[in-house]
């Protein structure tokens, strides 16, 4: 069960004019911190680069590849690569998302100058919080998510340390403990890593397989506009939208136990292959430090040996 103390600390106390905050209870990040989820609170509700207007002229701005849009209403067993896209522009859809269904994802915000500076400003703000219990924060991403009701994005786990940030409407968040191995088993996160997966890379993450039976262990987070909450790392998740209109932001991040472990990771995916049950990162010092030496070289080593090709051609 999600514990009740993993509740926000108290309203920021941040203006809307000044820069963006996320306001959490110290204890409560230190202590839940990529373990469990947890309630963050913001002011981002009336932010000028968090409205509609706003959103699509940046789908306008993004290149083509950082976009997905459709006009699917997908549930939690659907396929990510196979949704339908909307008849209209992704800049258009975003602009009727309330008169047309559609399920909008802009992805690496980052790449625009405005909406890299309000990212900064939010994780800037719980950076002194991340040293404590995980140094090192780098890597630093945003996404935007816009959908109508009944929206469901489905079940997946993402690949970094994540806040998503309600702005417009409510949702609500299923999530899993991120060490359920009956929900997300250790051999689905190694071979994301190892890139061993069948079907579009793209979706690696996303095309996780879904069974009713794992709905009895999930965390149910309903989230309304001013929260926010915490996914930890490879927490498997997912999320319907509860109103006409909603719109959330998410800020990502990694950190140097992160990268060091997503080696790590990769390294089991590729032993897994030869049907060795590698253990898993952090259990074994050694392990860790000989995947690191061993997957490290061996892209090195094809690196190199690709260089080598394209100047005998």
């Amino acid at each position: 069960m999600l514990p009740n103390e993993a509740l926000p600390g108290g309203k920021s106390d941040a203006s809307p004019a000044g820069p963006a905050r996320l306001s959490v209870d110290p204890l409560t990040f230190t202590e839940n911190f990529d373990r469990r989820a947890f309630y963050v609170e913001h002011q981002l509700e009336h932010h000028p680069l968090l409205q509609l207007p706003a959103i699509a002229a940046l789908s306008e701005r993004l290149p083509k590849d950082l976009l997905e849009w459709n006009s699917e209403q997908p549930g939690a067993f659907t396929q990510p690569g196979s949704l339908k896209p909307h008849h209209l522009s992704c800049a258009e859809t975003i602009r009727n998302v309330a008169e047309q269904p559609a399920r909008i994802l802009l992805l690496h915000l980052e790449q625009d100058p405005e909406y890299k500076r309000l990212m900064d400003e939010l994780l800037d703000g719980i950076e002194p919080l991340c040293e404590r219990v995980r140094p090192g924060m780098r890597q630093r991403q945003a996404f935007l998510f816009i959908s109508s009701r009944e929206a469901f994005t489905p079940f997946h786990f993402d690949p970094d340390y994540n806040f998503l940030l309600q702005v417009r409407g409510q949702k609500t968040i299923y999530m899993w403990d991120p060490e359920n191995r009956f929900v997300l088993p250790a051999a689905a996160i190694d071979n994301y890593y190892a890139g061993v997966v069948p079907g579009d890379p793209r979706y690696a993450n996303r095309d996780q397989r879904y069974r009713d039976e794992f709905m009895a262990s999930a965390w149910k987070l309903p989230m309304k506009p001013g929260q926010g909450v915490h996914f930890p790392l490879h927490a498997p998740h997912a999320v319907k939208t509860e109103s006409d209109v909603s719109i959330s932001l998410s800020i990502t991040f990694h950190t140097r136990r992160s990268q060091f472990d997503a080696v790590v990771h990769g390294a089991n995916g590729h032993v897994r292959r030869l049907g060795i049950n590698p253990p898993a990162p952090g259990s074994s010092r050694l392990w860790d430090a000989a995947a690191n030496v061993g997957l490290r070289g061996a892209r090195k080593t094809a690196a190199l040996a690709e260089r080598i090709g394209r100047r005998a051609r």
